[in-house]
């Protein structure tokens, strides 16, 4: 088993307790088995092996619980050979914990991991991309991890209640953004971490409410990215905004001091993409409902945020939108006023 430094392990194992009232409010374990993937981390950021050890050692003495390490994979790798094994060879209905400093990686000739997870009846933790993390963020991920998760699906019920109904979201901030999205028939996702049926799994932090556009087309105006942007190297905090123009639901321009790195990452994945036309497609919009939240420049914290906004491009059909591809990228913006169907929401 893969230990991490003595100093790091202390500080780990005195928040046990804390790792397991998230694992008891968010799965409400019973007899599964629970089989948790971590990996060592890269270079100095050792968050992802933090809690994967945190989630197994809060287990360990009362669940069937096993915990496999493998070297950080990208998307496009394969996951290690005995990973691979012990996804596949899981009973059904068991719970999986993905704590990884990027990627899975794939398994064999699988489907995506939430499609097969749901397939098998597996429920999932999942805190992917965190080799862009220092380590000594790991107290706030445990604040966003241990929040009040009721309050949480409160508000996020209501939001959703809201997008379900709505023929179109415009969504504005003083920074400029100023983007509408055509969301009629479509069903938003609140995200709040109770993961309790079969199936059932999702980000840890959790905290979001989030929706595609209906059908490639209907998303129309100006993003400006004021928080964090995802590259194809990681995540991280702007120190100035990146703008994005969007016309007929495709990204047409992008301006400021970042964006060749946006402009990078986009190329980057329609060189690989089977269908490299869908990389630039606005698919995604959505708000952070997490009061523990911080942004940090990780993605799955940032997109959390109380209040905060993110925009996403590429891939959407895993919830409920119309385009599949290698691509997801969600790109964080503050301090947002939403539009349902004209009227400003207050929440």
């Amino acid at each position: 088993m893969f230990t991490l430094p003595e100093p790091i392990q202390k500080i780990v194992h005195k928040n046990t307790s804390k790792f397991s009232k998230v694992v008891t409010k968010s799965l409400k374990l019973k007899k599964e088995k629970v089989l948790i993937i971590s990996d060592y981390g890269i270079g100095d950021n050792l968050l992802a092996a933090m809690l994967g050890n945190g989630y197994y050692h809060a287990l360990k003495a009362k669940k069937e619980v096993e915990i496999l390490w493998q070297s950080p994979k990208k998307g496009f790798m394969f996951a290690e050979n005995h990973v691979v094994r012990a996804i596949l060879n899981l009973p059904k209905n068991s719970v999986i914990v993905l704590c990884l400093s990027n990627k899975l990686g794939r398994f064999g000739k699988e489907k995506s991991f939430r499609t097969y997870c749901k397939f098998r009846g597996h429920r999932f933790l999942s805190a992917t991309g965190l080799g862009d993390v220092k380590t000594h963020y790991f107290d706030q991920f445990i604040e966003a991890m241990t929040v009040n998760y009721d309050r949480m699906k409160k508000k996020g019920t209501l939001i959703k209640k809201a997008w379900d109904k709505a023929k179109t979201i415009r969504v504005r901030t003083e920074a400029g953004t100023d983007v509408t999205f055509g969301v009629e028939g479509m069903s938003a996702i609140a995200n709040v971490g109770l993961y309790h049926e079969p199936g059932q799994g999702g980000n840890m932090p959790a905290g979001e409410v989030y929706i595609p556009p209906a059908g490639v087309n209907n998303v129309n105006g100006v993003f400006v990215v004021d928080g964090s942007i995802k590259t194809a190297e990681g995540a991280f905090l702007l120190d100035e905004p990146v703008i994005i123009n969007i016309v007929d639901g495709r990204v047409v321009s992008i301006e400021g001091k970042h964006a060749h790195l946006l402009e990078e990452t986009f190329q980057k994945f329609e060189n690989r993409a089977k269908y490299p036309e869908r990389i630039r497609l606005a698919c995604e919009l959505g708000i952070g409902i997490n009061p523990g939240a911080v942004l940090i420049g990780s993605t799955i914290m940032d997109e959390k945020v109380m209040g905060a906004g993110h925009i996403a491009f590429g891939s959407n059909y895993w919830f409920g939108g119309d385009i599949k591809t290698i691509y997801h990228g969600d790109n964080i913006f503050k301090a947002p006023m939403f539009y349902v169907d004209g009227e400003k929401m207050v929440f």
